[in-house]
């Protein structure tokens, strides 16, 4: 019983640490409404406001719980920086798992290479946070 306890109030306190922001649900309705895409096979959902970014590396900033883009173009063998001016921690996280930078309070993160992902179409969010989503387009 007490190992249970112990068990219990450990994952308790690792939750706790990894949302201590503000995040308040619905606050980023648009990100979440927007329609979703899967898979490396270039299939697409509503991409007209993609941001195109494919000319070398892009930069995503982290502000007010949301990404200030929700659809990035890019191309394979350039970065991607991740600005996080939150008062919490957030991830970059791409659909099936090649990419998953954690990005600390106040912190900058480098993707130094996106080679791992077959041109297509992604989807990316925060594990932390779930309404923050959006696209990302390789090239």
């Amino acid at each position: 019983m007490r190992k249970t306890m112990i068990a219990v109030l450990t994952v308790l306190l690792l939750g706790t640490a990894a949302c201590s922001g503000k995040y308040k649900p619905g606050s980023d309705t648009a990100a979440a409404d927007q329609g979703t895409q899967t898979g490396a096979a270039g299939e697409t959902g509503a991409t007209a406001d993609c941001v195109d970014q494919t000319g070398g590396d892009a930069t995503i900033t982290i502000s007010g719980f949301a990404y200030d883009v929700t659809c990035l173009k890019v191309s394979a063998s350039n970065g991607i920086t991740i600005v996080n001016e939150d008062p919490s921690a957030h991830s970059f996280s791409v659909e099936g798992g090649i990419v998953d930078e954690v990005v600390d309070s106040g912190q900058t993160a480098k993707v130094k290479s996106l080679s791992d992902l077959a041109p297509g179409t992604y989807s990316f969010n925060c594990r932390f946070h779930p309404p923050m989503v959006g696209t990302l387009i390789v090239e």
